[in-house]
């Protein structure tokens, strides 16, 4: 059963590490929006920096890639985003997708 906890305390829960790399991921998705796309990329690498098991980060990332024409890069990392998503326990539905 998920715990139902507001914003405010969800944020004071956070270690520092996840919310820069929260802050990333949401930079990254208005970069995009933007077309800011090198913009978004280096925000999502800097997620993936944080936690390289955040198969979120990854798969925005890729398909960014895939917008700039970089096939070879996000073959890559979909298939990290694919590995991290298998192998860590959550579900792509809780997270902010592109």
């Amino acid at each position: 059963m998920k715990e139902n906890i507001s914003g405010n305390e969800l944020n004071q829960r956070l270690p520092l590490s996840k919310k820069t790399q929260i802050f990333h991921n949401i930079a990254g998705i208005k970069k995009s929006e933007m077309g800011e796309y090198e913009e978004a990329i280096q925000h999502f690498t800097k997620a993936i920096g944080l936690d390289p098991k955040n198969a979120i980060s990854y798969f925005n990332r890729a398909t960014l890639k895939v917008r700039i024409g970089d096939i070879e890069g996000a073959r890559s990392d979909f298939k990290m985003s694919e590995y991290c998503h298998r192998n860590g326990g959550f579900q792509f539905e809780d997270y902010p997708l592109l």
